[in-house]
């Protein structure tokens, strides 16, 4: 059964989240401009909790569940996509430590329970065995909110697999062995400082790393049968709504604007709202919109009422999940050009907010994660029994 004391704690985060919506809305363009999150929104999420949704509850996190916390993240988006995006980051990072050896917790989060995780997943690096570990170099791209970053997480090959075969890890480096380059310039989700990392010489314990196909196994695999339900799911089918789920604040949010604002104007005496078309697509954009959310929360609710019930996804719910990670976005995307088409000419102004969500949800739409050709033909790879071409587990 799911933790009550969780679940009330994830609704007074919703709140709070929804109380910053105002100012993370006002802060919007700063944050583009700025291109990483500020330092006023980074204190106000920790002053709300909101760093420290899915951090485990022997630290003092909230330890909420999955579907809680992409309603928490989504309501962060409404009022700034690059906030949105960057809190989903910092959140999944926070489950994904949990599948870790508990060492690797205890490294990050006991001397500093307030501590940010941000990651360089791509593998590749260099290695090199030393007593206890690795010694690790290479530089990775994408590092959302690296810039308030105490730890980094990155790809490395490792020869961990079955007889030594070479593999890719996640690695967790302290911020003391990586260097920042600031080559974060571009059109949309500008606000997220997805930087590059370089690391030159960082010593990795062996419990601070972790093989991709163990965080895809799940719980039991891991040999976490006794841990909380939330760092028992399997990472890649489950953890990645954290990314996605921006997409709905940032359609809903737009959604909320472009009636508030159709519904007053009018066009040679004639009043917008009475043509039909402009109707058609609110109706259009609203249910597109209402369908992804009900997918998110159906997909995560599941996901974790099976870890409860300490049973392993099936193959099947793996690539549905998966598959619904980008259909969200697709949907989402769909809807914000939708509404954005009947902003006419005024939505093209860049002091119009309006731009700004259109511009980071074609960008979102971009990761790979959240790419609908990957995720369609491995569903359907894997509904018509043939062996999915992407890893699922």
């Amino acid at each position: 059964m799911p933790d009550t004391t969780a679940v009330t704690a994830a609704s007074g985060l919703k709140s709070r989240a929804a109380a910053l919506e105002p100012s993370l809305a006002a802060r919007a363009q700063a944050t583009e401009q700025l291109r990483r999150i500020p330092d006023e929104t980074i204190a106000d999420l920790k002053a709300a909790g909101l760093h420290r949704i899915c951090q485990p509850a022997r630290f003092g996190g909230a330890e909420a569940p999955l579907d809680a916390a992409c309603d928490i993240v989504a309501a962060l988006a409404r009022g700034c996509s690059s906030t949105g995006w960057v809190a989903g980051v910092y959140t999944d990072h926070q489950i994904l430590i949990g599948m870790f050896d508990d060492r690797a917790a205890d490294a990050v989060r006991a001397e500093n329970p307030d501590a940010l995780v941000s990651a360089g997943f791509t593998p590749g690096g260099k290695h090199e065995r030393v007593d206890g570990g690795w010694r690790v170099s290479g530089s990775w791209e994408w590092s959302s909110g690296c810039d308030h970053a105490d730890w980094l997480i990155v790809g490395v090959l490792l020869p961990t697999g079955p007889d030594g075969a070479i593999e890719p890890n996640y690695c967790i480096v302290s911020r003391d062995d990586v260097v920042i380059e600031d080559n974060w310039h571009v059109m949309g989700l500008a606000g997220t400082g997805s930087k590059n990392l370089h690391v030159e010489s960082a010593v990795v314990p062996d419990y601070r790393a972790l093989p991709f196909r163990m965080a895809g196994a799940g719980g039991a695999a891991r040999g976490q049968t006794d841990a909380p339900a939330l760092y028992r799911l399997p990472h890649p089918p489950c953890v990645p709504f954290l990314l996605a789920v921006p997409s709905l604040g940032i359609a809903e949010s737009l959604l909320d604007a472009v009636v508030e604002q159709m519904a007053g104007r009018s066009s040679r005496g004639v009043r917008v709202a009475e043509h039909q078309t402009l109707q058609v697509h609110i109706a259009e954009a609203a249910a597109q919109i209402d369908a992804a959310r009900l997918l998110v929360m159906r997909d995560t609710g599941e996901a974790m009422a099976a870890m409860h019930a300490r049973r392993e996804l099936t193959l099947l719910e793996r690539a549905r999940n998966r598959r619904d990670h980008a259909y969200v976005v697709r949907e989402c995307r769909a809807a914000v050009d939708r509404l954005f088409t009947t902003l006419g000419g005024q939505g093209i102004f860049l002091d119009n907010a309006l731009q700004r969500k259109f511009r980071d949800m074609h960008a979102m739409s971009g990761h790979f994660a959240l790419n609908w050709d990957i995720a369609a033909t491995t569903y359907g790879q894997v509904a018509l029994g043939i062996d999915p071409q992407t890893n699922l587990k």
